[in-house]
């Protein structure tokens, strides 16, 4: 028994020397050796192996109040960015944390800082962008652009006047507003997509762009949206649940 005893001090001291946890086999033990030199049994990891994957803060949602797994016991959401979020375990004694559940937002992606044609252009503000008072005013005028006089425009560097036709025969001068507030699918489909700031721009030969002008503010829109729904998605288990952002 002595031996015994002299052979974990032994240890102990070694992870001491080394300033980090140790985990030792001894007489068919497993054991863990903090930073104390304090010795116990080491229990193995029996966490999820593999965590689940989705993509949408329903699953999310679903998972936390329909399931059994870990039921009562804490649990931390994680709203990394506009994109992921995590579901956690709570440590456990050898301060590992489960990762139960990811989820990564699918929405379409608008090349920003790029000229397109008029017609991609079109396209792309119907279907990657509400419908919003300045995206109707972008699309009216790009869709009347007349090819012969799209060279036709003045510009001070703040808007844009074009030569856009509005009748079968009469033209009229237009002005691009600049900034433009836009709304653009960039986030989990169930919150509020954050609105933010873009400079419209038209270019030679028909062309029109966007390019983003908040300096990335709406990202922590995006978030702190994500947050809320979450919370209040999960009202009924907030004494289990915390939602960080």
């Amino acid at each position: 028994m002595e031996m015994q005893k002299d052979a974990l001090q032994y240890v102990a001291q070694l992870a001491i020397t080394a300033n980090s946890n140790r985990v030792v086999e001894h007489e068919g033990r497993t054991l863990l050796i903090d930073q104390d030199g304090e010795i116990s049994d080491f229990k193995p990891n029996d966490n999820a192996k593999e965590k689940l994957e989705v993509h949408t803060l329903t699953a999310v949602v679903d998972y936390i109040l329909q399931t059994q797994e870990r039921q009562g016991k804490r649990l931390v959401v994680k709203v990394d960015d506009q994109d992921n979020v995590t579901v956690l375990g709570e440590l456990d004694g050898y301060g590992r944390r489960e990762e139960l559940l990811h989820t990564h937002a699918m929405h379409p992606n608008f090349n920003y800082d790029r000229w397109l044609n008029s017609e991609d252009f079109i396209i792309a503000m119907q279907s990657q962008f509400e419908d919003t008072e300045d995206r109707a005013l972008i699309m009216k005028l790009v869709g009347n652009l007349k090819e012969e006089n799209s060279q036709t425009q003045t510009d001070d560097g703040i808007t844009q006047v074009a030569t856009a036709k509005t009748g079968v025969a009469t033209l009229s001068k237009v002005v691009v507003p600049n900034p433009v507030t836009l709304k653009p699918y960039r986030t989990f489909g169930e919150v509020e997509q954050p609105a933010s700031n873009f400079v419209f721009r038209l270019h030679d030969g028909m062309t029109a762009g966007l390019f983003e002008s908040d300096g990335g503010k709406w990202r922590n829109q995006a978030i702190a949206n994500i947050a809320d729904y979450l919370r209040t998605e999960l009202a009924k288990v907030a004494d289990n649940v915390t939602v960080l952002a």
